[in-house]
């Protein structure tokens, strides 16, 4: 039996566990073979311990392999790019990805929203993820989705109610200790899955699931900028 492979491209440690760990968890008690692809080693991200930037990076890889541990995520990547938009090698990291994505031949691709996301670094995660998809030259049948993290989407095409493996992606979130011993993303990041279930939906009578994910369909075509 052949399994459908998934690949997420990230920018730093965190990213997928905060944006998508329930949807992860279902692809992967749907039987998907999960390769996270994680763009900075976070070296330069909250760090209440003090540690130096290269002890912080190293504990930042730990935690995204425990984490990846938690959702049933088969390979974890890390491109090990500074924790700085404009210090990432950028043609490094699209020929690891174009390498990637031409290798598994993944079935879908999720990354980062490179027009919404308030954060530079995801942003840039995004523009890689689609170009390399178009560089690697391979169709994505299931098709190149983004998840939401510091900017909130007003419209999105696809959504996951994800109750059954909530205490998953909480449990994945926690692992990531150096990050929410200063920041409580995995209660910002509940609340917001729990108004996605809540409000999906304005012509329905009761809501179908308790906490959901949303996804933007990303279109896959090439841009001058």
């Amino acid at each position: 039996m052949s399994h459908d492979h998934v690949v997420i491209i990230s920018a730093h440690p965190d990213d997928m566990e905060i944006g998508m760990g329930g949807t992860v968890a279902k692809l992967v008690d749907s039987m998907a073979v999960i390769t996270s692809v994680v763009m900075t080693n976070g070296g330069r991200s909250s760090n209440p311990f003090a540690l130096t930037e290269q002890r912080m990076a190293d504990v930042r890889r730990e935690e995204a392999l425990r984490a990846a541990a938690v959702l049933g995520v088969k390979d974890v990547i890390f491109c090990d790019e500074p924790d700085a938009a404009d210090e990432i090698n950028t043609k490094a990291v699209k020929r690891k990805l174009v390498q990637t994505i031409a290798r598994l031949r993944p079935t879908e691709v999720y990354t980062l929203d490179e027009e919404l996301d308030r954060h530079p670094a995801h942003r840039l995660a995004g523009k890689l993820a689609r170009e390399s998809v178009l560089e690697a030259g391979i169709v994505l049948s299931g098709g190149l989705w983004a998840y939401e993290i510091w900017s909130l989407f007003t419209t999105w095409d696809r959504l996951e109610y994800i109750d059954s493996c909530m205490a998953k992606k909480m449990a994945a979130i926690a692992e990531h200790q150096s990050q929410v011993a200063s920041i409580p993303y995995g209660e910002g990041v509940m609340g917001l899955n729990r108004w996605r279930a809540v409000f999906a939906d304005p012509k329905a009578n009761t809501p179908t699931g308790v906490y959901a994910e949303v996804f933007r369909r990303i279109e896959l075509s090439l841009r001058s900028t």
